[in-house]
Parts: C-alpha cells; structure tokens; sequence
C-alpha cells in the first residue's frame, strides 16, 4: 500500500488553485514552560481572570479564580501554548492556530488559510483526527490483491473511504469481504458528508478535504458577517427584520435535523448574519447526532435541554427548541444568561421574569414559554402540528414569522376633549377620530383616523365651515383604503378569510396622496358652499388636520395652523408646519421665534380651507414606536402651552393614558386663560 504523502489527495480547492507543495517538516517546539490557566468546570472553557460567567457556556463562577498554588496542585486549568511556539502548518498552506474543542480524539481548530502561495490569509476551521492503521498483509485475503485507499474520496463518490470500512468475516474465520459503513460520529468523514448532505446555506461549507502525516482533516470556510447579538441589539433595525432573521435561524437548524444531527447548545455567539440577511452558523463544536449515543460528552451549558443532561438517548430534535428558547431570553435581556435567571437547573425563574418585563408583547410571551419548556410536552409542536411535524420546528418558524409582523405594531388608545374656553361663547372646533382593532388568529390589524378642524370668521360661519370640513373629509376617506378599515370595513384579505394571511403593508405615498387629494376636495367644497345662499357665509373657513395611524406608520395632512406632535423616545418634533404669515418670516430669517411670539399678525393664515379655490396642503409621514405619543390640537391649545410644557406634560407622570393626558390638557388650558377654543386628541402608542 502506498503511504499517504505519496498519493494525490483530494481536495475542495476552488477552481484554477494547484496542488499545495508538499510541507516541509516541522521543527519540534523549543521547550517552554506552559502557563497555567482556569477553565470553567462546566464546559472547559478557557476562564479569564475577573470574570463573573464563562463567556462560552454561561456557568456563573460561585468559586473564586484558583490561585497560582491551586492550578499547579491540579484545579482545572488551560495549558495556553507559549507564545514563541511556531505555528502548525499541514499541506503547506493550513496554519493551525487555536484548539477550540477536542471530541474523543477529533480535534477542531481555528486556522487560517495562506493558499498556495503563502499569501492569503483566510479564516478557516480544520478538523483533525489520526488516520486510521493501515491493514496488514497478513489481514488481506491471498485472492485479494487490491489496495484499500487511504484517502478520503470526492464527496460525490459512491465508494466510501476505507478508513471506515467494515472486516465482514464468514463463519469460518477468514475475510471474504470489505462493506462500507456509515460514517460514525465524531469523526471529520461523518462531519463530511452532514454537511454535503444538508446543503443548506447556513451551514459552513466545505473547502478542502485531506489525509497528510498520518492525520485526516477537513477544512471548513468561516461564514462573514454581522454577529448575531450585534444584529439583534441594534435599535434602528426593526422587529420584522429581527425575527424573521431568527426564522431563518430556526431554518438552519431544521436543516441539521433532516441532516441527522441537533445543536447541544444554540447560543447567540455561533451565528452571524450576512448582508442579505441570511444567517450562518460559524462552528460545530456544539454539533451531536441523531439520535444521541448512550456516552456522549457533553458542555452542559445554561443552553442545553435538561433532557439532554439527564438522559442523552432519550432526546430528539425538541430539545433544540429548549435551546432556542434560552437563546432568544439572552437576547431579549441583552447579554448572556446566569444562574441567576433559573428557579432550578433548567427551569427559567418565570416569575422574576415577569416581574423584570411585565409589558412583554403576548406573542413573544407565548414564544418563549413554547421553547424554553423544562418539560418536552411543554414545548412545540401544539397538537395538531403534531401530525405533520413532530419536531416542533415548522411551529416555530410560523410563531417567529407571526412575531416578525407583529411586534413592530403598536397597540392605540385614543382620547379627545375639546373646551369653548374662558373668553368665547361659542366652539368653532370640531373633529372625529375613528378608531379600529381586529384580530385573525395571530394577527392584529389596529387603525385610528383623526380629523380636527378650527373654524374662523367669528359671527361668519366658523363653526359651519369646519363642521362641513369633517364632513366632506370622512366621506372621502371611509371610502378608500385603507382609510375605511377605521369605519367597519375588514383591514384583513377579504377573499380568504380563513387564512392566516395578514394585512397589507401600508403603502405610505398612496396614502400621503389620498390625504392630499381629500384636504384639496374638502377645501373645493367648503369654498363653493360660502358662495351659495343659504348654505354658508362669505369669508367662512377652517383650518385642518388628517392623522392616520395604522400602528406602525404615521401620515398627516395639514391645512393652517393647527398642529401635530409627535413625541418619540422623549424627544417632541412639530410634524406640521403652521401657513401663517409670521412663520414665513420666520422660515425667511426676518423675524426670530422669540418676536414671533407676541407679533400682531402672528394668527394671520397664508392658507385655509375654504379661504381661496384651491390650497396646496402639507403632507407628512413618520414611523411610530412603542411608547410614542402623537398629538393634534387646535391652536388655541398651543397658545398657552408650548412645546416644552407639553414635552414634560407627556414624559412626566401627568402623561400616562391618552384619556388622563387629553383631559388634563384641556384643564390646563383653561387654568392658563383659554383665550379660544381648545380642542386636543391624543393617540399614545403601546
């Protein structure tokens, strides 16, 4: 038989690489004396000094960090190779870098890859374990005079490699025949074909496969991207991109399941995400098959299903859904998780958790307690999913993508209150929100529509005028969608209602256009009525304001100087725009804010509906968070509270509900004089 650095390996190269030179022999190590360091007696992990939990697996460290006395007398320790060893190289072109796991004599390193010639420098993860003995001759049957192979063969080849091949002996004794065997695990050939077997593209794929010096390897690619606690944490990236990146997450695992294999530890640290969104997951040193052997070596982590630590053989793809569970707690509390989270080992302390989150959305609640279950019958799949996945994953995915359209959604309370004031003996205001909420199984569809209008003219018609406004602005716009969702129409597909299709996402120019288009109809209409006898009067007119909110976006049309607000993570921002002359001048730098606000002419409008033949309105757009609060309010509230009155009103412990914040509102206006009508509605997101 010939040895293996005699014969042409095969290897995953990409096209146009050349075989790698044959490496020269590495120089044994100078001989230096290790240093000493702590692992964690949970997963073995390297524990650096001053940390509180294993950064790896999550044990909370109740001993304190052994002395230098303790780690030579034998406490679990780390031999950190010195820093002048040289580095590992194989085939010329793989420099081992770090151990990273050992699995009954399968190792796994960090490496990097240098290419042919020498001047890459790759990330990679290499896979090594001994080359099996060759068979001696006296073991090979005298009519076979075939050589049994002793490299690992191209994936797509039939004939699996004969380091895993079974002796099969007759009855008699002597070998009549080679068979071969599945590959066994640990082992690179069985990590080897999983990977080629899955094909999915949230797995490593493979690059190179080899025997050299008596050892199998198999290289491995380092998947690029955004690490996964990093994705997640960030604030400007919205839930539905979070979750249904998680659902690919879940995807991925699926993957390992139909592949044979399941993640002891599903951990936030093992993925990261590419820039098309789809997640990879780095390394397998988590990876066990399905199903678990008796004997297996386990981390033991706060991430693994207790099933899995009291009775390995009895688990099967649900305890990854325990996991995931654990891993999606850590990311929603932003860091690793603790013993301090569990009740007992692994049982999460539910009730601290409450307590610490009591506003979580329901949809994630009942997330998490499908997933992180101490009990498997806990967890997904729920009964009738049963009969077509027994996994639970295909329910998982559903959930998350279920989350994914609704936790951006804001929930909406909506409030009104309008007073005549101290000075008027009339109200000339008028407005009317319509408000909706309907639910399809996991779906909710949750709108309001606000229309408020300041009539002017005094003893010519104000409150004619914006009355006729509301009027001629709810006509038009129930009639469209998704404007008329807010007046009974269904915000649901109406043609297939026992789906679980959702609502369409709002198409926001649409609808800035709709709002436009109705403000400039509701202006024609009010403008041709002062014209006509005995409908209204010469000169009547009104401002006015359009909000809609769909729980997500904010749109606003705007006609004079009433105003909205919208108050978002503390920070209140005028959405409008007032048509007023003194603002222009403003705008123009002729006059400062300070003198705008005692200027003679200050109320004297550029634009009003009803006052000429057409008006051009304001259209505005925003996006809405949980928390948020969106105010509309004539400007007779505004003359007597100002922004930043208003902004500590809302943040303060006045603000709390829309009805409490409407209503207080208008109280102070009154206390602060009420020189004209007030009217506010208040819609606060939660």
């Amino acid at each position: 038989m010939s040895k293996p650095d005699e014969e042409i390996l095969p290897s995953f190269d990409f096209p146009g690489s050349e075989p790698a030179a044959e490496a020269a022999p590495v120089a044994a190590p100078p001989e230096v004396k290790p240093v000493l360091q702590a692992r964690c007696p949970c997963c073995g992990a390297v524990r650096p000094k001053g940390d509180t939990f294993c950064g790896d697996c999550g044990y909370f460290f109740k001993e304190p960090y052994p002395s230098d006395e303790e780690l030579a007398a034998g406490a679990p320790v780390a031999v950190a190779a010195p820093a002048s060893a040289d580095p590992i190289r194989v085939r010329g072109r793989y420099e081992l870098v770090e151990q990273l796991a050992e699995r009954q004599g399968v190792e796994r390193f960090r490496a990097r890859d240098l290419g042919v010639s020498g001047t890459d420098n790759i990330p990679v993860i290499v896979l090594r374990q001994p080359a099996p003995q060759e068979v001696t001759p006296e073991a090979v049957p005298a009519e076979s005079s075939e050589e049994a192979p002793d490299t690992i063969p191209p994936p797509d080849d039939e004939i699996m490699p004969s380091f895993d091949d079974v002796v099969v002996p007759t009855a008699g004794g002597p070998v009549t025949e080679v068979l071969p065997s599945k590959p066994v695990w640990p082992s690179v050939l069985w990590e080897r074909d999983l990977l080629d077997s899955s094909e999915h593209p949230g797995l490593p794929m493979v690059r190179d496969v080899f025997t050299d010096d008596g050892f199998q390897y198999l290289v491995e690619e380092v998947p690029q991207g955004t690490p996964l606690w990093d994705y997640h944490d960030d604030p400007d990236r919205s839930y539905h991109d979070k979750f249904m990146t998680l659902a690919r997450v879940a995807e991925v695992i699926q993957a390992l399941h139909k592949a044979g294999a399941m993640v002891e530890g599903i951990r936030p640290d093992i993925f990261v995400i590419d820039d098309e969104g789809q997640p990879h997951i780095t390394e397998l040193t988590d990876i066990l098959p399905l199903p678990v052997p008796v004997d297996v070596p386990l981390r033991g982590g706060l991430y693994t299903a207790p099933e899995l630590l009291a009775a390995p053989v009895t688990a099967t793809p649900r305890a990854d859904l325990y996991s995931f569970g654990a891993m999606l707690v850590a990311l929603h509390c932003h860091r690793e998780l603790t013993e301090k989270e569990f009740s007992k080992p692994g049982q999460l302390n539910w009730g601290k958790f409450w307590m610490d989150y009591p506003d979580l959305h329901p949809a994630f609640a009942r997330l998490l307690m499908k997933t992180m279950s101490r009990g498997v019958d806990g967890r997904f799949p729920t009964d009738e999913a049963m009969k077509t996945d027994p996994t639970g994953f295909d329910e998982l995915i559903k959930t998350l993508k279920v989350c994914a359209r609704t936790l951006d959604l804001c929930r909406l309370e909506v409030a009104a209150w309008t007073t005549t004031g101290i000075v008027r003996t009339g109200n000339e205001d008028a407005f009317a929100f319509l408000h909706s909420c309907e639910s399809r199984q996991d779906d909710v569809s949750d709108a309001a529509l606000v229309m408020l209008a300041d009539g002017m003219g005094g003893y010519d018609a104000g409150e004619v005028a914006a009355a006729m406004c509301i009027a001629q602005l709810r006509k038009n716009l129930i009639a469209l969608k998704p404007f008329n969702a807010t007046a009974g129409a269904s915000g649901f597909p109406t043609d297939t209602p026992h789906t679980d299709n959702a609502p369409a996402p709002l198409d926001v120019e649409m609808a800035r256009t709709m709002v436009r288009a109705a403000l400039k109809d509701a202006n024609s209409h009010v403008f041709k009525a002062s014209r006509t006898p005995g409908v209204g009067k010469r000169g009547m007119g009104c401002t006015a304001e359009v909000v809609y909110v769909d729980g997500r976006n904010l749109v606003v049309g705007h006609v004079g100087d009433s105003r909205t607000y919208h108050l978002s993570e503390g920070t209140l921002k005028q959405i409008t725009r007032d048509q007023t002359l003194v603002n222009r001048l403003v705008e123009l730098g002729t006059l400062s804010a300070e003198e705008a606000e005692n200027h003679p002419r200050k109320n004297e409008l550029q634009q009003a509906i009803g006052g000429q033949p057409d008006v051009e309105p304001g259209v505005y757009s925003a996006k809405l968070k949980p928390g948020d609060f969106v105010i509309v309010c004539s400007d007779g509230v505004t003359n007597h509270i100002k922004d930043k009155m208003l902004r500590d009103f809302l943040t303060g412990d006045d603000g709390g509900s829309a009805e409490r914040a409407a209503r207080r509102l208008v109280h102070l206006v009154n206390m602060e004089g009420a020189t004209d009508n007030a009217t506010i509605v208040v819609i606060r997101a939660t």
